[in-house]
């Protein structure tokens, strides 16, 4: 955990609301992970957590949602996470980016490794991204995406794709 919390920070130069979040983020993570008698004590940090995160700076990532290494927010007013949703290693979300399920219960987004989210973009229901994916601003994506493509619109198409080889 420990090492996340370095990748986080890492991944947030510059960014110190986005480095706060974080570390917050981790240190609720361990705190829910200790076993029931510990994390009970630890509860009104996760509560001050969802009220200072949450509610007033308009970030609802919950401490529960599987997020990998060297997340970076920018700008993260307005961003929303399905608590189900899993963030894989070293990726961006953006002010306005709504990562959840579409009705009624048809599954939750996984993002890859690196995938990077422009602001306002909106990925529903039980689609992957992969990895190095890059999603533009505005974007509905409904669809899965493969790894390196470049998509923009709505509903999101295939701009082009980056090789990382």
């Amino acid at each position: 955990m420990v090492s996340f919390i370095l990748q986080d920070w890492t991944a947030n130069a510059n960014n110190p609301k986005g480095r706060f979040v974080l570390l917050y983020f981790r240190l609720c993570q361990v705190i829910r992970c200790l076993p029931l008698g510990l994390w009970i004590l630890g509860s009104p940090l996760l509560g001050f957590y969802v009220l200072l995160v949450h509610w007033l700076m308009g970030i609802e990532l919950d401490y529960k949602t599987k997020v990998g290494p060297g997340l970076a927010l920018q700008h993260g007013v307005g961003l929303v996470v399905h608590r189900q949703a899993i963030i894989g290693a070293e990726c961006t979300l953006r002010n306005g980016v709504t990562i959840g399920e579409r009705p009624p219960h048809k599954g939750i987004p996984v993002l890859g490794d690196g995938v990077d989210i422009g602001a306002n973009a909106v990925i529903l229901g039980p689609v992957t991204l992969g990895n190095r994916a890059v999603i533009g601003a505005g974007a509905i994506v409904i669809r899965s995406v493969d790894a390196g493509s470049v998509m923009a619109g709505n509903p999101a198409r295939l701009i082009r794709r980056i090789d990382h080889s």
